[in-house]
């Protein structure tokens, strides 16, 4: 009786414990050196695109384990990118309104980042969030460099 009753407690604790690791908060996200981390929230929250290459069009990649989920929905869609972590300590990322690398535009300084692009006026006068489309690794763009 007192095994079973010491095996049930044990089996009890086990399940506790187990529950208790399932309900700790997620580990945040640590970008790849060398990379862009992409992330579909402000403050590099949400989805994320770890991406070691420039990409012409966001609107045909997915964030990373997100089947289906792409970088770009059209103009304004909240799951659009809004936060990027530039971890090239040598070289900055254009970020641009339309694909193929055109349009309005920023840079993110090297080892940079932008926490939200709600705090982004594009040349045209339009606001960065949720509206970008591509971006690539280099100084091409004639756009603001920032670090925030």
């Amino acid at each position: 009786m007192i095994r079973r009753i010491s095996a049930m407690l044990i089996a009890a604790a086990s399940l506790f414990s187990a529950g208790v690791a399932m309900a700790a908060p997620a580990q945040a996200y640590t970008c790849t050196p060398d990379n862009a981390c992409l992330y579909s929230d402000s403050d590099f929250t949400g989805f994320v695109r770890d991406d070691y290459h420039s990409q012409s069009s966001w609107e045909s990649i997915n964030y990373d384990g997100a089947f289906n989920i792409l970088l770009y929905w059209g103009e304004n869609n909240p799951r659009n990118v809004t936060s990027i972590d530039n971890w090239d300590t040598d070289t900055r990322i254009s970020v641009y309104y339309n694909s193929q690398w055109l349009g309005p535009c920023f840079k993110i300084a090297a080892y940079g980042y932008v926490s939200n692009m709600s705090y982004i006026t594009l040349s045209s006068g339009k606001n960065a969030n949720d509206v970008m489309a591509s971006h690539l690794f280099g100084d091409n763009c004639s756009g603001t460099v920032y670090n925030f």
